[in-house]
């Protein structure tokens, strides 16, 4: 197996590691942020994001990020437009994550429990999810193309 076929693998394992986290993030944990009591919720907020840094935030960027040189890298027999698709989804990810998510954690973690910063987390990670969603619906289709019987 060459290193575009063995790249695309590890791709597929990251990206659905990813797809995992992203709906559990989505459905159970951002949800409970607003069962934590006010008192509490500095406090949970900042125990949170110091745990989330390797089990979440490192393969997440490296998900978004990783689309760029699998476009480049994808096996010959996957189509340009699957792979750009799935660069564009990392884009969105990406852009969700730096301009609407890392700010009203940052808000949370300051300014304790805000009702209506959980709700728009919650409803800014929605366009987050999907494009994860989107990527790994993508890699399929990748997967498919790359170890297609001759």
């Amino acid at each position: 197996m060459d290193f575009s076929h063995l790249f695309l693998i590890a791709w597929t394992g990251l990206i659905f590691a990813v797809l995992g986290e992203i709906w559990l993030v989505q459905i159970v944990v951002y949800p409970l942020f607003g069962k934590v009591g006010e008192a509490e919720y500095t406090a949970y907020h900042k125990f949170y994001s110091s745990r989330i840094p390797l089990p979440v935030i490192v393969p997440g960027f490296a998900s978004f990020l990783l689309t760029i040189p699998l476009v480049f890298l994808a096996p010959e027999s996957v189509p340009l437009w699957m792979l750009l698709a799935n660069l564009a989804c990392g884009v969105v990810g990406l852009l969700v994550t730096v301009a609407l998510e890392i700010p009203r954690h940052a808000r949370l973690e300051n300014g304790g429990k805000q009702v209506k910063v959980i709700r728009e987390l919650v409803r800014y990670n929605w366009p987050r999810t999907f494009s994860i969603t989107g990527s790994a619906l993508l890699t399929l289709l990748m997967l498919l193309s790359a170890f297609r019987p001759a």
